[in-house]
Parts: structure tokens; C-alpha cells; sequence
């Protein structure tokens, strides 16, 4: 049986974990924290947030909010404006 990191990605999906890990690395970096500081802040794993930074990982709701509280930021910045400036509710992606 593959793991995880064996199974292909989708492109797309990769690339939107990549976007999501780049906004993830940079909300830390400017919040002045190490992936240490931010996992036990979130109460994550440091490898979890590296794997999320990397888009290795395709992170929860839950930890996504996690991060978003340990960070003081609201979970919409995560996400650059390009993917959710034309985002309408109920439109298929």
C-alpha cells in the first residue's frame, strides 16, 4: 500500500497547498515565530507545520483554525486574494 507521499497530487491541489503553505510560512515569519514556537502555540506537531509549509500535507478545518488563533489572524489570510477574490458560495471549483 503507498503512503501519502507516494499517491500523486493533482496538480491544482498542489499548487493551492503551495499557495496555502507559502501564506502559512510568511504569517509566521512576520508574527516572529519558529515552526516550534508555532506548534506548541497550536498545539501541533513542528513536523505537521512543516509538511502544511511544504504542501506536503493537506491540513483540517480544525488545525487551519488552530494556526489561524495561535497566529492572531483570521483563518481568510491564508489565502491570497487571486484564489477568492471571484470566489462565489456554491460554486464548483
Amino acid at each position: 500500500m503507498p503512503t501519502v507521499e507516494q499517491v500523486p497530487v493533482p496538480a491544482r491541489e498542489l499548487a493551492q497547498r503551495l499557495a496555502f503553505g507559502a501564506s502559512l510560512r510568511l504569517i509566521r515569519a512576520n508574527a516572529g515565530l519558529t515552526q516550534e514556537e508555532l506548534a506548541h502555540a497550536a498545539g501541533l506537531d513542528r513536523t505537521y507545520i512543516g509538511s502544511v509549509e511544504n504542501g506536503r500535507r493537506n491540513l483540517s478545518l480544525k488545525a487551519m483554525w488552530q494556526l489561524a488563533d495561535a497566529l492572531q489572524v483570521s483563518p481568510r489570510a491564508f489565502f491570497p486574494v487571486k484564489e477568492t477574490e471571484n470566489f462565489t458560495p456554491g460554486q464548483s471549483t
